[in-house]
C-alpha cells in the first residue's frame, strides 16, 4: 500500500468531549495498572524484562487500536500501551498511535496522553530507523505482513523490531489448515516463524477475573526476531517457513 493523505472519521473537535475521553483512559490505565496481568510484566527478573533490555526500545507506535471511545477493549489496549511507555521503556522515548476510523477527539485525547498521530494511512508498512515496539492488537494477517515487508531489508533491520499482537505462531497453524485463507497470504509473518522468539502474554496462567482484560488481551504475544547477520531474507521467504 502506497501511504495516503489522511484526517479524522470525524473532525469536529469538542474540548468536552476530550476530557471525558482522557480521564476514561486515565481510568483504564489505573486498571490495567492494578491487573496481575501487568504486574507480571514488571517482574525485574522476567525473560521479558531481559529481551526489552536488550533491544531498548526508542520508539513505542500504537497501530490498529481502533476508537477507544466506543469500545472499553481498545482503551484497554490504549491503557497497555501508555503503561508500556512509562514504565518499560526510556523518558526520551517516544510514541505514535494510528487507525484509520479515529475522530478528532480520539486525536486530541492521544495528544492529551502524550501520543502523536500521523497524518498518513500507510497501512503498517512502517520502516523503523530506532528499536521500535509495535504494539497491533489483535490486527489483521495482512497487517502484520505489512510491517514485516516493510522490515525485510537485512537481518539488522529486523532486529529492531519487537511486536506486541496476535500470535505469530497461531497464523502458522491457520495458514495450514487453509492453504487459501489470510494467514497463508502473509508470507513474511511465516517465513519469520524460523527466527523468531514468541512468547504469550497469558503464558504463565495469569489471567484476570474481569472480562473485559481477558477479551482485550487475548490471544497476545511477544514476538522477537533472533535472525543471525548471514540469513538471507530474501531466500527466508521465498522459501516458506522451516
Amino acid at each position: 500500500m502506497t501511504p495516503v493523505p489522511w484526517s479524522p472519521s470525524d473532525p469536529s473537535l469538542d474540548p468536552p468531549r476530550v476530557s471525558r475521553l482522557v480521564a476514561r483512559a486515565h481510568a483504564a490505565i489505573s486498571r490495567v495498572a492494578d491487573s496481575r496481568l501487568y504486574h507480571r510484566l514488571l517482574l525485574p527478573d522476567s525473560p521479558l524484562r531481559r529481551r526489552l533490555a536488550l533491544l531498548a526500545p526508542t520508539r513505542l507506535s500504537l497501530l490498529g487500536v481502533g476508537s477507544f471511545e466506543s469500545s472499553p477493549a481498545a482503551r484497554l489496549q490504549l491503557a497497555l500501551a501508555a503503561l508500556l511507555r512509562r514504565d518499560l521503556l526510556p523518558d526520551a522515548a517516544s510514541a505514535d498511535l494510528f487507525d484509520p476510523v479515529l475522530s478528532a477527539s480520539e486525536c486530541a485525547a492521544a495528544a492529551d496522553l502524550g501520543f502523536s498521530v500521523p497524518r498518513v494511512d500507510d497501512g503498517c508498512r512502517r520502516r523503523v530507523d530506532e528499536p521500535t515496539l509495535f504494539y497491533m492488537p489483535h490486527c489483521e494477517a495482512s497487517l502484520y505482513d505489512a510491517l514485516m515487508a516493510a522490515n525485510w531489508e537485512s537481518p539488522a533491520q529486523l532486529r529492531r523490531v519487537c511486536v506486541l499482537g496476535n500470535s505469530f505462531r497461531r497464523y502458522a497453524l491457520q495458514a495450514d489448515e487453509n492453504r487459501s485463507g489470510p494467514a497463508a497470504k502473509a508470507t513474511h509473518v511465516l517465513a519469520a516463524e524460523r527466527f523468531v522468539s514468541e512468547e504469550r502474554v497469558d503464558e504463565a496462567g495469569d489471567v484476570d477475573d474481569d472480562d473485559w482484560l481477558v477479551h482485550a488481551f487475548n490471544e497476545t504475544s511477544w514476538h522477537f526476531f533472533e535472525v543471525d547477520d548471514d540469513v538471507d531474507l530474501a531466500v527466508a521467504t521465498a522459501g516458506g517457513r522451516r
